[in-house]
């Protein structure tokens, strides 16, 4: 099983003259450290908008600033935002070759169609159409890397007979990947021969489904969209590991249901989160969003994207957060390991509460004392 970093930008209350550059330069710095300890994956997000939860509307910019100063580690756009209002999939087809040129090799496409509705309507976009939007973004963009001459005439976007360059320098191209929270979209992901990546939100072993499913359905009913078939599901879960498991649970525990008000809000494709605001009329301005984060704070029924409860080592194993010494993360990582996964990608820092120094000893440590076993 493959391990990961994932790096989200989050940068929390204000003020952000100072916060905002040291968290996205920091960010860089976790990839890094990650080349250095071991790790083999690098992904970072696309948002936009999406006040203190993440400021990083550039993954594929991130990704190349890693890459240049790494030799090793492969490196993913989690997610590139395939709807052409957004990312024009021509510009989305050059930048990747050029990323994928100067990093020899090593840039792999993850896309999907935004978190919700405050993302894609700052472009303008529906969120009713960003699914038929990607689909066709995705089925595109292998082509124009691999044609001669590439041309298109489709409903969200056209392009009259042109060479798009740069071409990868990975043969045939670079391998693909979207995320994906429901049956459906893991099936559909199978079925096209791409990659999928996951959120954990509770208890790995709820994961097994779905990673069943994902593994025969590209068995046995994969027609690919590209000459890439990325066989590869993934999840990603939270991590502090420190020498003193009891400082790690208590440093991680700080950051435990803080972005659980932005997560309800700006997600708002997530059946619960859409039936909460379905009376909110789109777009909803900045400033309403504000108030909405405010109010979620003290929502009874706040649903966020982790487990919240006691910090105790029990309840961090048992719901798949790999929080404590090395050995406890390690047992809580093989728990993703044991359902079949091929990769699981960790946050360390994903909230703006853990301190830098902690977040790169964790990866170190990591590093040395965990990864070595998993493999073995």
């Amino acid at each position: 099983m493959e391990i990961g970093v994932f790096q989200g930008a989050s940068v929390g209350e204000r003020p952000w003259e100072d916060k905002e550059p040291l968290r996205l330069r920091r960010d860089l710095e976790v990839g890094i450290a990650a080349d250095r300890a071991g790790f083999d994956y690098f992904w970072a997000p696309e948002h936009h908008c999406l006040e203190e939860y993440s400021h990083n509307s550039a993954s594929h910019l991130s990704c190349l600033a890693v890459g240049m100063k790494t030799e090793r580690i492969r490196l993913v756009t989690g997610i590139f935002n395939l709807c052409p209002p957004i990312n024009h999939p021509v510009r989305v087809a050059e930048q990747i070759a050029y990323i994928d040129i100067l990093t020899n090799g090593r840039i792999e496409l993850g896309t999907g169609r935004g978190s919700g509705s405050t993302e894609v309507n700052t472009f303008g976009v529906d969120p009713a159409e960003t699914r038929a939007m990607w689909d066709e973004s995705i089925r595109q963009i292998p082509k124009m890397w691999t044609r001669d001459l590439y041309s298109y005439e489709g409903k969200y976007f056209s392009v009259p007979e042109r060479c798009i360059l740069p071409k990868p320098i990975s043969k045939p191209h670079p391998p693909l990947w979207v995320t994906a929270s429901n049956p459906a979209t893991v099936e559909a992901a199978a079925k096209m021969g791409i990659g999928v990546a996951m959120f954990s939100f509770s208890a790995p072993e709820a994961l097994r489904p779905l990673v069943e499913l994902y593994k025969e359905t590209i068995a046995t009913r994969c027609e690919p969209i590209s000459d890439v078939v990325n066989n590869k599901i993934m999840a990603i879960c939270p991590l502090m590991c420190l020498e003193d498991g009891n400082l790690a649970r208590e440093t991680y525990a700080k950051s435990m249901g803080a972005i659980a008000p932005h997560f309800t809000v700006f997600f708002d494709t997530i059946p619960h989160n859409f039936e909460k605001f379905a009376d909110e009329t789109r777009p909803i301005s900045q400033s309403r969003l504000r108030q909405m984060v405010k109010e979620a704070t003290v929502d009874p029924e706040l649903q966020g994207p982790m487990a919240i409860g006691a910090p105790t080592p029990e309840f961090f194993h048992e719901n798949g957060m790999a929080v404590g010494t090395p050995d406890e993360v390690y047992e809580t990582l093989r728990l993703y390991q044991n359902i079949g996964l091929d990769q699981v990608v960790t946050t360390p820092g994903a909230g703006w509460h853990d301190p830098h120094e902690m977040v790169l000893e964790s990866i170190r440590l990591v590093g040395e004392q965990v990864i070595p076993r998993l493999r073995d």
